[in-house]
């Protein structure tokens, strides 16, 4: 993945299906809200159902795509749009290098997820790329 961003929306910040198996050392399973959103915008473009994305909560962040990139939105009306042209929730879509990705506020719902083709690079913390911002474990970076 290689997008820069541009503003950071509400919060924004990078998720995967979550860390089970660490609660009895005192760090949370955590991971999407919407697990079955973040599945299914991960399918859409090819990747596993569990691999991160991005979790956008209530307005979405702008980002300029330094790559083309299979994109995939799915999880609260908060539609997508590429250089000020609407695109499709819950559908595949290329976005070419150079172009603008940006998003609205919700229009119902609270989170939507943004999937990329070939996953998003984040660390990987206790088995999982999820950001825990309490614990300052996951995508932070």
């Amino acid at each position: 993945m290689s997008m820069q961003v541009l503003k950071p929306g509400f919060y924004t910040t990078v998720q995967d299906l979550g860390r089970p198996g660490w609660r009895k050392d005192g760090v949370a399973e955590g991971g999407a809200m919407d697990r079955y959103a973040l599945r299914t915008a991960n399918l859409l473009v090819g990747n596993a159902e569990g691999e991160a994305g991005l979790e956008l909560t209530l307005a979405g962040p702008e980002l300029l795509l330094e790559q083309d990139l299979l994109l995939a939105v799915c999880g609260a009306a908060m539609p997508p749009s590429v250089d000020g042209e609407e695109l499709p929730l819950w559908r595949p879509f290329w976005a070419r290098a150079g172009s603008v990705l940006s998003f609205g506020a919700a229009l119902g719902g609270c989170r939507a997820y943004l999937a990329v083709g070939g996953g998003i690079a984040a660390a990987s913390a206790l088995g999982s790329r999820g950001t825990d911002a309490r614990a300052g474990i996951g995508g932070l970076a």
